[in-house]
């Protein structure tokens, strides 16, 4: 459009927190990617579309997106794993709904801070089959909304993250009925990250050291509908702690200890009534290694 403004078509990334426009191995410590930018904010995630980039020329450092794709697919949601398998991905996407979304990117001094949010359709019926199964339709038809907020620190070797995320699904009773999926209503959660590269003042520093951890916590049954029930691992935190080696910019070696703590939950029948009970938290530690590289 202009210098200071770009178009995208087609298959595309939407700029929706830290991870999905930036997910190759050496943009991340850890030897997975963040979890609640997996289940929450379905990372990677492309979709076929239309965006527009720019900047403020009248404002230093801040930067925009907005973006019109193709929605999500609701019959594809997953109660243990939230959005992430309804995308379409440019794979046989129905055309039956529309989807936007836009962000705000911030650079200030030693700060990266970005809000973005979507909002659009997971219908991805005719309005035949929707009304056999008793579902609205069109474009914007059993809406999903998401919102996040990101604000990163790099300073003399040391960097922090925080992120904050919320999914909201309105017609989740709709979907529940005719899917039988028990989606909830509200998902909710938050990382938070820490590290330090120990290699930063020495004369090794085009090299990367990095020791880190890293929090998560999310619900994903944070509100759900009166006719849906509690899935069996809905609250979930993960902590990580390790270690990540970059020889050069392209090639990352990793190693980290993740532990895991998920609520499980249960349900019991009474006069042909279904009640959702809270369980034990379970508890469970990995050791995990990787080497990855972009390309």
């Amino acid at each position: 459009v202009n210098k200071n403004n770009y178009l995208a078509a087609g298959l595309f990334i939407p700029r929706i927190g830290i991870i999905n426009e930036n997910h190759l191995p050496t943009t991340f410590n850890s030897v997975s990617r963040p979890q609640l930018e997996r289940k929450l904010i379905p990372s990677t995630w492309r979709e076929l579309g239309v965006s527009l980039y720019g900047t403020f020329p009248k404002i230093s450092g801040l930067n925009y997106s907005l973006s019109l794709m193709n929605g999500l697919n609701s019959q594809s949601f997953e109660t243990e794993n939230g959005l992430r398998e309804g995308r379409f991905e440019g794979r046989d996407a129905s055309a039956q709904n529309l989807a936007v979304s836009g962000s705000l990117l911030y650079y200030y001094k030693s700060f990266r801070i970005q809000f973005s949010g979507y909002y659009g359709g997971s219908n991805c019926l005719d309005k035949a089959n929707s009304d056999s199964l008793g579902i609205k339709s069109g474009a914007f038809a059993l809406p999903v909304s998401m919102e996040e907020f990101n604000i990163q620190f790099r300073k003399s070797g040391f960097y922090s993250t925080l992120l904050f995320a919320s999914v909201q699904i309105p017609d989740a009773p709709s979907v529940d009925t005719s899917y039988s999926s028990y989606l909830p209503e509200l998902m909710l959660g938050f990382y938070a990250e820490a590290g330090y590269n120990i290699l930063e003042k020495t004369k090794f520093k085009s090299k990367k050291l990095n020791l880190f951890v890293r929090h998560e916590s999310f619900d994903l049954d944070c509100r759900i509908a009166d006719n849906s029930i509690l899935t069996s691992n809905y609250y979930q935190n993960y902590t990580y702690a390790g270690i990540s080696f970059l020889p050069i910019p392209g090639v990352i070696i990793k190693a980290d200890f993740e532990y895991q703590t998920f609520r499980t939950s249960s349900t019991l029948t009474q006069n042909n009534v279904t009640v959702n009970t809270i369980g034990n938290n379970t508890h469970k530690g990995f050791i995990n290694f990787g080497i990855g590289y972009s390309f």
